[in-house]
């Protein structure tokens, strides 16, 4: 089977081309900056928000059987530019038109787990109005998965929202302790050790899956309908909060009830708005009968391999 994959250039993307071209499909890769060819792999170079994805006359296959749509953005913050709306809404309206003009029979459309709703940010809310255009779109098949928070692996890292998180704490956090380390020196203060609280739901699902299943089962399901790409036995966040904890060597707890923010937890609150919905958990049905299990090892090995690259972990020399 021949077919086209859109931000085959983006993370996912690349993966799945991988998966796809190894079990012997014919794939072309639709991008702005396409990879150079390969082995039943031909690069295509457009943009899903332009008509015909960008994509000139001669240049367009005539011998697609299916397509799969990863294009898109995913930024949970602010959408200032329109990019975010424009990108994910006008792009999939424009690979519906190009499916059914060139009669293409299967879209397989890469949507989210988080569109219960009315959705928390712009990108939900994006994604949430393509499931109803793909699904009444009329092309004869259409497969939509729902993936929750996607992880790389050691193999594979990926700067997703878990990991840019992470990160964000420990920039927060090592500008507070430069800050502190001054004022206790200058005012011989007992060292005190700082405590990061959080707003969120300790007992809530934190729903982390590895990128290997997540591209595993796109590669494989083909039925139409929506599959739920979620882990099945997900860790509460209160767990997760707990493994980053000792990850970024800094005391942190998941608080339900009200508090009165210290500095440090104003201005992290501030910097991280786009990711605190997210601490309540969240409770999804799972397609994923076999899955590798996010544990502790798992969370520092990944976010070893991003933010200390070349480590065992962050105290190893």
């Amino acid at each position: 089977m021949r077919t086209l994959v859109t931000g085959a250039s983006g993370f996912i993307g690349k993966l799945l081309v991988e998966r796809l071209t190894k079990s012997g499909n014919m794939v072309y890769g639709l991008s702005r900056h396409p990879p150079p060819p390969g082995r039943n792999f031909i690069p295509l170079e457009g943009d899903v928000t332009e008509p015909n994805l960008g994509l000139s006359g001669d240049s367009i296959p005539e011998d697609i059987g299916s397509v799969y749509h990863l294009a898109a953005i995913h930024r949970l913050g602010k959408d200032k530019d329109g990019s975010i709306w424009h990108t994910n809404v006008t792009g999939t309206g424009n690979l519906i038109g190009f499916c059914l003009e060139h009669k293409i029979p299967h879209l397989h459309f890469c949507s989210t787990a988080y569109t219960v709703g009315e959705g928390r940010n712009t990108y939900e809310k994006s994604k949430i109005l393509c499931d109803s255009m793909v699904l009444s779109s009329g092309i004869p098949q259409v497969t939509v998965f729902k993936p929750s928070i996607v992880m790389g692996t050691e193999d594979n890292p990926y700067p997703g929202h878990f990991s840019q998180m992470v990160s964000l704490i420990i920039r927060v956090f090592r500008r507070a302790e430069l800050i502190r380390e001054r004022i206790e020196g200058t005012l011989r203060l007992p060292v005190l050790e700082p405590v990061l609280r959080l707003r969120g739901d300790p007992g809530g699902f934190i729903n982390l899956i590895a990128v290997d299943d997540v591209v595993g089962y796109m590669s494989r399901m083909h039925k139409p309908g929506i599959i739920w790409l979620t882990n099945p036995k997900p860790p509460t966040v209160g767990q997760v909060v707990d493994w980053v904890s000792e990850f970024v060597l800094l005391r942190m707890r998941v608080l339900r009830e009200p508090f009165g923010p210290q500095p440090l937890e104003v201005i992290f609150e501030k910097a991280s708005s786009a990711f605190s919905p997210y601490l309540y958990g969240d409770n999804f049905p799972s397609d994923i009968k076999r899955h590798r299990p996010i544990t502790q090892e798992f969370v520092h090995t990944t976010l070893s391999n991003l933010i200390y690259p070349g480590l065992r972990g962050p105290r190893d020399p």
